[in-house]
């Protein structure tokens, strides 16, 4: 790599820090990879963000991979690109974008409300967020990592948008769920034989297990459970297959379960096969409404 190329490489190493820098000018290949990414950012034509810009854009987000080199292959180069340039304000990217993800977003968002009128609001407010200059803080923009499609990203920020207008509008301010597990365990107890006292102790554990998740894992219990989202419609709205959807949400249930199991234990101080006994009986059949849960930490 020589000239121009060589200088681009170089200010890949100076934005990606003195780690991810040295494990680069190491790495086999590295500056074959740098060369395909600007390369990849340059197919985007007058979408494209400047060189130089790209350049450094891209050693940040190099900066904390572990592996450096293997973050680089993976990244979705074409769409970080694209995000920079919508981010400095360039009206073909800009153009772009609105074609090949907000166009493509008013079939999921119509699955949420059936309203044009709506999905017209969602969409603009996210164009917004996304787009509009922000006082003393970057463009929202810029915190896209390119580990996934573009579309995906603004996808999911579509879909909790569009759930809180939904809220403020009341059309979800009545709205219950009980948590059901997939599979109850064989022979469990059902709730309704859990002592009436332990109930109490059951739903604070249970509140606190809820404010532990991540907002995403909350998002995907208030999808499901909640809107009552079946997982062919969540991958719809997230580009996901269900399997994976599904997998997903049996992961954060079985987090749930033993976040529960881990607060009631703290709280009531019983052996642990008195804990067990109870979970048992809560297991398949959380007798609690997620929708009060969720609505708290929006």
């Amino acid at each position: 790599m020589h000239g121009a190329d060589s200088e681009s490489f170089e200010t890949v190493l100076q934005s990606s820090g003195e780690r991810s820098s040295a494990l680069l000018r190491e790495a086999p290949g590295a500056r074959q990879a740098v060369e395909r990414a600007l390369s990849q950012a340059a197919t985007l034509h007058d979408a494209a963000p400047a060189p130089d810009d790209f350049a450094r854009h891209l050693g940040a987000r190099l900066s904390g991979a572990e592996d450096p080199m293997l973050a680089l292959e993976r990244l979705h180069v074409r769409d970080l690109a694209l995000a920079l340039s919508c981010a400095q304000g360039l009206p073909a990217a800009r153009a772009l974008l609105e074609r090949e993800v907000f166009l493509k977003l008013r079939a999921p968002l119509s699955r949420i409300h059936p309203s044009p009128v709506f999905v017209d609001e969602v969409l603009q407010v996210l164009r917004t967020n996304l787009l509009m200059p922000r006082a003393e803080a970057p463009s929202r923009l810029l915190g896209y990592s390119g580990l996934g499609p573009l579309l995906h990203w603004v996808s999911i920020s579509a879909v909790r948008l569009a759930l809180r207008m939904r809220k403020a509008q009341g059309d979800a301010s009545h709205v219950e769920a009980e948590v059901l597990a997939a599979h109850p365990a064989p022979g469990g107890l059902e709730l309704g034989f859990v002592r009436e006292e332990a109930r109490g102790h059951v739903r604070a554990a249970f509140i606190l297990a809820v404010a532990s998740l991540d907002d995403e894992d909350r998002e995907l219990l208030r999808l499901h459970f909640v809107e009552r989202l079946s997982l062919e419609r969540m991958g719809a709205l997230f580009g996901l297959h269900k399997s994976t959807l599904s997998r997903r949400l049996s992961a954060v249930q079985t987090r749930l379960e033993k976040r529960t199991r881990r607060a009631l234990a703290e709280r009531l101080s019983l052996p642990e096969p008195e804990v067990d006994s109870l979970m048992r009986a809560i297991h398949g059949r959380l007798d609690l409404s997620l929708s009060g849960l969720l609505a708290k930490r929006e």
